[in-house]
């Protein structure tokens, strides 16, 4: 596991010196870790453990409005081909068509991404899209960066196959990738696959026709609206972007990592359910 940069610093820190009378150390986090607790918290002898000084919840702040429940739309894959209403709440969506489709997903191999990527883009172009007033965008996590550059290809050839031209991605992963699986080797990097400096994917992921001051003029018509990002490790945690509606998980997550992922989705922003 990665050593915490902050927790590195404040050990040494309070190994080196010691207890200091005119020093106090806070740390403020959102997923504490048992270091973190040991470091900065109190020991509870009841229950035997480090606990937090004070603890504002997840609960809590849903509760008083500055966070969403992510967990409130929830759904494995396995259930949701099962689900029929929410077909029935989009005029757009055939039922027939769907649950046929759907289903059809459900038998075919898990790993086959030509299917997955049907499954994310017909889900934005028919559902997410249209959330906070058309901006919304979706996240599609994978479980390794090779998986990251194998998804961004496989929904960008089913959406040129299908002709669609309501629904751009990016890709987002860190240094490059070595794909051998063709027999040969390719390299792959963020900055190629998207077409643009790494540095400038949080703008152009950000920005939509709906709050261009252009739209309509010749300069807004070259602009480029991605609706969706496809991660791996990079931006799946502590990235801030409130139009994010929707996540596509295709990897296991457990314990802080599972927090801090689909934590994603909970800023708030006008127009967001």
């Amino acid at each position: 596991e990665p050593v915490d940069p902050v927790e590195k610093a404040m050990a040494r820190a309070v190994a080196g010196r010691g207890p200091q009378a005119n020093l106090s150390f806070f740390a403020f986090t959102a997923t504490p870790k048992a270091k973190t607790l040991e470091l900065f918290g109190r020991w509870n002898p009841d229950a035997e453990k480090y606990e937090a000084s004070h603890l504002y919840s997840m609960r809590q702040a849903i509760e008083e409005g500055f966070i969403l429940d992510v967990l409130a739309n929830y759904a494995t894959y396995k259930t949701y081909w099962r689900i029929q209403k929410a077909v029935e709440t989009d005029p757009e969506y055939d039922e027939v068509k769907a649950r046929r489709a759907i289903a059809r997903f459900v038998d075919l191999h898990p790993h086959n991404l030509a299917q997955k990527a049907e499954i994310v883009v017909e889900h934005f172009r028919r559902k997410t899209r249209y959330g906070i007033g058309g901006r919304a965008k979706a996240m599609v996590v994978t479980r390794s960066r090779l998986h990251a550059v194998k998804y961004k290809q496989a929904i960008d050839a089913y959406i040129a196959d299908k002709g669609y031209t309501d629904c751009a991605t990016l890709v987002a992963f860190s240094g490059k990738v070595i794909d051998d699986t063709g027999g040969g080797e390719v390299i792959w990097t963020e900055a190629g696959m998207n077409g643009f400096p790494e540095g400038e994917l949080r703008d152009k992921f950000a920005y939509t026709v709906a709050d261009d001051p252009k739209a309509g003029t010749p300069e807004a018509a070259q602009e480029t609206e991605y609706g969706v990002l496809v991660v791996a490790e990079k931006y799946q945690t502590g990235y801030d972007q409130p139009l994010l509606t929707t996540m596509f998980v295709d990897k296991k997550l457990e314990g802080v990592k599972a927090v801090q992922t689909l934590s994603r989705l909970n800023r708030t922003t006008r127009g967001k359910s």
